[in-house]
């Protein structure tokens, strides 16, 4: 069986300029295993599956994820901030930025 396995890592800035490696998996099809074949101890498996985001084609998988032929198995870095406080504080930042605009408030804030 084959897939393919793309890592991000911190240093890429969160743009990934390699192609994906190209890897053929034995018995059994599953995301230890093959993060197993890729080099890792089944400590740094157990490490990468708790610290980092591990998907399958976006999807977050656990170790006894299946994977079936052609899938993407993708290794990510943890999210250093929180993307909804980055959009907040970007809404915020843009409204002070417009002197004498009133700031709109949602519904949901109240009036």
């Amino acid at each position: 069986m084959n897939i393919q396995v793309i890592e991000l890592r911190a240093d890429d800035t969160g743009v990934l300029d390699r192609s994906p490696v190209a890897l053929t998996l034995g018995e059994p099809h599953t995301v230890s295993h093959a993060l197993g074949r890729l080099g890792y101890s089944p400590a740094e498996v157990n490490e990468m599956l708790t610290k980092r985001a591990v998907a399958v084609f976006g999807l977050y998988a656990t170790a006894e994820t299946a994977l079936c032929e052609g899938d993407r198995l993708e290794i990510l870095d943890g999210l250093r901030f929180d993307p909804k406080d980055s959009r907040r504080r970007r809404a915020e930042h843009k409204a002070a930025s417009v002197p004498g605009k009133p700031q709109r408030r949602s519904r949901k804030q109240g009036a």
